[in-house]
């Protein structure tokens, strides 16, 4: 008995990457969603920012928006998270340095050039925080946990230089909330001259706190 010839294979053809598609997709639709928002947010605060506005901006529906984010408040957190991305990933390139006076005046440049980046969103994260109650319980959280990372940060910088850790970490603290004070200042008196002699100011406060007669033996 003869047997029929087996037929040659043929290449399977590639299959359309469709869930690699759909997860661009999505990822797109969502930062249109999270840009509309901030724009909105930053304008006209939490309760004058509604989804259709958003929705509308973002050209896509109400019903996407509250698909992807599910409610008001959630798409809130995210754009706040977002904005917050660039800062924390540029804080951990600055680390990297060895140096650690290098290191602090890294991360100075860093906060410096978020703030002035983010300027009109941080005006109104400060006015939402003091109007509104709900916003403000919303906010602490991830406010205070950027706060904290931060000065731990700082304080990593300063570790090298001092005998006693605790001392780094009240050195780190001053530090970091003078750096918060000069970013209210700024906001409460915009006068550019008087926001760079406070910059100024502090960055000479830290370089007499560096001085190894002001910190102590190392």
């Amino acid at each position: 008995m003869i047997l029929p010839p087996i037929p040659a294979e043929t290449p399977e053809e590639p299959r359309p990457a469709r869930p690699r598609r759909a997860k661009a997709d999505k990822d797109r639709t969502q930062q249109r969603i999270l840009d509309a928002a901030a724009g909105l947010f930053a304008a006209r605060g939490y309760d004058g920012a509604s989804i259709t506005a958003i929705a509308a901006r973002a050209g896509v529906s109400r019903s996407a928006v509250f698909w992807h984010f599910s409610d008001k408040s959630t798409l809130f957190r995210e754009t706040f998270r977002r904005m917050l991305v660039p800062f924390v990933e540029e804080v951990a390139r600055s680390l990297e340095d060895s140096d650690p006076t290098q290191r602090l005046v890294q991360l100075f440049g860093v906060y410096e050039r978020f703030v002035a980046e983010q300027r009109p969103a941080i005006q109104a994260i400060v006015r939402w925080v003091i109007e509104s109650e709900t916003l403000r319980a919303s906010l602490r959280e991830p406010i205070f946990v950027l706060h904290d990372q931060f000065a731990r940060d700082v304080r990593d910088a300063l570790l090298p230089l001092y005998d006693e850790p605790e001392h780094a970490e009240a050195t780190a603290m001053g530090i970091v909330s003078m750096l918060h004070g000069n970013l209210l200042l700024a906001i409460l008196d915009p006068d550019p001259r008087k926001d760079r002699i406070r910059r100024a100011g502090l960055r000479r406060v830290v370089a007499r706190v560096l001085e190894p007669g002001e910190r102590g033996s190392r």
